[in-house]
């Protein structure tokens, strides 16, 4: 439990900047064109809004806490990777 709060804070700050939200959007970007999923897709798969998503895409805004598991599991990457860039220790999750 301590570790999720743990992780849910850290990406909450890395995304709260400008510069964080900008590179969040250009995994969530590469990882949905490599899978083929719409924005449209994400968000019903997520559900949230597709604005959301495109927002999220260009950095604009940053998902929720439950969002962004969510997306991680739909994408199958490690969600330290998606919100921070890094791949969590021992994660079997894949990153491209």
């Amino acid at each position: 439990m301590a570790l999720h709060t743990s992780a849910d804070l850290l990406f909450e700050e890395s995304l709260a900047h400008r510069a964080g939200r900008r590179t969040f959007g250009a995994r969530l970007d590469h990882c949905l064109k490599r899978n083929n999923i719409s924005s449209s897709q994400a968000a019903k798969r997520v559900g949230v809004a597709v604005e959301e998503v495109t927002y999220w895409r260009a950095g604009i805004t940053a998902p929720a806490r439950s969002a962004y598991r969510r997306l991680s599991r739909l994408l199958g990457v490690d969600v330290f990777w998606l919100c921070l860039g890094i791949e969590a220790e021992g994660s079997d999750a894949r990153v491209f």
